[in-house]
């Protein structure tokens, strides 16, 4: 059985009459062109008369409860269209399978460029400084989200944080791998007993905090958009802040590139410390507080997220070739959490 789903080729005349129905501006629709990457949600860059526009689509197949939730992405997106967190507009989600297959959605295709190797290889020292700010400028703005008046105070469930993202993502990598993996059943177990007790501000997540899902205006350090807000929701501002640090861990050469043993210095790359510094301190939060759980739980949860990939390729409906190469690295991302573990705070 192949471990990747081919996404086949759009039905443009029947996505057509479906969108002329109700977004007269788009017009013709002249070409779907598949993106490169995606391994959660198939993504089509889509030509037509009225403009560019990008087609972001549920992947075949059976999914894991709560998973690929596009309504809730669309939700956030439009709640923030007009806020100072910079996003492209949402004109419409489809949750009638007959069209297409699958639920989708269209949005406005934002010009730009998103760094997806996070040593940000030939730029300048100085360009390279920028970026890392401006990622951190913006998780700032994210967090400092007015939730009354975007309507997004029911966006997120009541109570510990942690405690339910832990029991919640320890189920999906269960149902994804019944029989286990002995790094991410260590890390479990390392990080139960140490989850973060007490009263925590809560603030809009963006839920997959990486440099690579920000889009910048092209030459510059100005982020144009905000991508993939699949994983959103209401939670603890230092999940986001973890996510952003905890990947920097893993290898350059991952399939996730990292910042492992580069010397960022000469780089123009901040340390993982200074970074931390200036969030905490743009946060008014405690720039003492250690942050490798926080690390280690963003590190594990990649880990569940890599086991559900690695269950769609042994299904056959992976949507990405690196989907099988995720999941079967799936130990990777545990390995390394258990080694934030071990080690002193961000240096």
């Amino acid at each position: 059985m192949s471990s990747v789903v081919s996404a086949p080729a759009l039905d443009l005349p029947r996505l057509e009459r479906y969108l002329a129905a109700r977004l007269l501006a788009v017009g013709r629709l002249i070409e779907a062109r598949r993106l490169v990457g995606g391994n959660s949600n198939p993504i089509w860059h889509v030509r037509a008369e009225g403009g560019l526009y990008i087609l972001r689509t549920q992947p075949a197949g059976a999914l894991l409860k709560s998973a690929h939730a596009l309504d809730r992405e669309v939700r956030v997106i439009q709640a923030l269209d007009g806020t100072a967190v910079p996003v492209a507009r949402i004109h419409h989600l489809c949750s009638d399978l007959d069209i297409i297959g699958v639920q989708f959605y269209l949005m406005d295709c934002v010009d730009g460029e998103v760094h997806r190797e996070v040593a940000l290889p030939g730029l300048s020292r100085q360009r390279r400084t920028g970026i890392y700010r401006a990622a951190l400028d913006t998780l700032v703005v994210i967090h400092r989200t007015d939730l009354q008046a975007t309507g997004l105070t029911d966006f997120g469930r009541p109570g510990n944080y942690f405690e339910r993202q832990l029991h919640r993502w320890t189920q999906q990598y269960r149902t994804a791998l019944p029989e286990g993996l002995p790094a991410v059943d260590a890390l479990i177990d390392a990080l139960a007993p140490i989850v973060p007790q007490g009263p925590a501000p809560t603030v809009l997540l963006h839920g997959d905090c990486r440099l690579d899902n920000l889009m910048f205006e092209r030459g510059s350090t100005r982020v144009r958009a905000v991508l993939d807000w699949e994983l959103s929701t209401l939670g603890h501002p230092l999940a986001d802040l973890g996510q952003f640090l905890g990947v920097q861990e893993l290898p350059p050469d991952y399939l996730l590139p990292g910042l492992a043993g580069v010397d960022r210095a000469s780089l123009g790359i901040p340390g993982q410390r200074e970074m931390a510094d200036y969030y905490l301190g743009r946060m008014g939060m405690d720039t003492s507080t250690d942050l490798r759980f926080y690390k280690a739980f963003a590190l594990f949860r990649q880990a569940a997220m890599s086991a559900g990939l690695l269950r769609r390729a042994r299904d056959g409906t992976a949507v990405a070739e690196s989907a099988l190469a995720f999941g079967e690295t799936t130990e990777v991302f545990a390995h390394t959490g258990l080694a934030v573990l071990a080690a002193p705070d961000v240096d």
